[in-house]
């Protein structure tokens, strides 16, 4: 019961602290490390929850049971009788643990896949209708409009659609740019982390670091595509193809990324400052790892001194 205690606790700690703890690092110039880092907590805080239920079906005492009770022998002291107590609850809460949760996910995951294949069936055949191959490359579409607009459509045979208007108004190097920003969002299988982000935080949106995950994601997102961008077509003609499309867009159709400002702030930042925002992005993720544990610890600290005293 004692390591399941710290499981649960640190579940929940990292559920409710990881996202107030990540929108205090800045990853404009790290945005991989804050996908990383985003990602990682929900690795852990699933991780944990799953490990708790393994330990409570686990025959006898589950492995790290016997270090767990060491140091906290005040928990210990009443374990058996909480033992004793819930023995005959541990088969139908576990299994309530793993088969509800699971189901609820992987129901609302089928509806989304489910949504986005059938609103990519109809946007391909509407692209098909309205829009013309492009000669020289078979991932670009061009739709006949004056909106400069860009996007890319993920799936098999990935694609990625512009307009007219979009040509029209960009240099050959800006032009190169935006078309390496879409790219960059299909070889990063971008749409399908965002897509997982939205799943979960749909199925638990009452868990803080689920229902947070999906608008930092896409600000991420938008980010990493930006350096690929830069690193392939220059930093100036991403940032002068953002401002021109943003210009030239009207704000009724709500085409312009609100992240636009920072976007552009950190396309315009010197490699040096880039590169100490990247150390220190990734020393801060590091710190916050370190630190998880030793929070964990200290919660079942104190939690036990209640129990004890409570018992007592």
């Amino acid at each position: 019961m004692i390591l399941i205690a710290a499981l649960l606790v640190a579940a929940v700690a990292v559920a409710v602290a990881a996202p107030a703890a990540l929108s205090r690092i800045d990853f404009s110039a790290a945005p991989a490390i804050g996908m990383a880092a985003w990602l990682g907590a929900f690795a852990a805080a699933l991780g944990y929850v799953a490990l708790a239920l393994i330990a409570l079906a686990w025959p006898g005492y589950p492995p790290g049971e016997t270090f767990a009770g060491s140091a906290l022998a005040c928990l210990g002291a009443f374990e058996p009788i909480v033992v004793t107590w819930t023995a005959g609850l541990i088969a139908p809460v576990t299994a309530i643990g793993f088969t509800a949760p699971t189901g609820r996910l992987a129901r609302i995951a089928l509806g989304h896949r489910e949504r986005g294949a059938a609103l990519r069936r109809k946007h391909n055949e509407l692209v098909e209708v309205l829009g013309r191959a492009d000669a020289a490359r078979a991932d670009l579409v061009w739709l006949e409009h004056p909106v400069p607009l860009a996007y890319s459509v993920a799936g098999r045979g990935g694609y990625v659609v512009v307009t007219d208007g979009l040509a029209q108004c960009l240099t050959e190097a800006q032009w190169r740019a935006v078309l390496a920003h879409e790219h960059a969002h299909l070889r990063g299988f971008h749409h399908r982390i965002l897509g997982v982000c939205q799943v979960f935080a749909r199925a638990f949106p009452w868990i803080p670091v689920f229902a947070a995950a999906p608008a930092a994601m896409t600000t991420l997102i938008e980010l990493a595509a930006d350096r690929a961008a830069a690193a392939e077509a220059g930093p100036q003609a991403l940032a002068a193809a953002l401002r021109t499309v943003a210009a030239r867009t009207t704000t009724a159709l709500d085409l312009v990324d609100t992240s636009l400002e920072l976007r552009l702030r950190c396309l315009s930042a010197p490699p040096e400052s880039r590169a100490a925002g990247r150390r220190r992005a990734l020393l801060m993720v590091i710190g916050t790892i370190l630190l998880a544990p030793a929070a964990s610890i200290v919660a079942i600290g104190l939690s036990a001194a209640v129990a004890y005293v409570i018992m007592i």
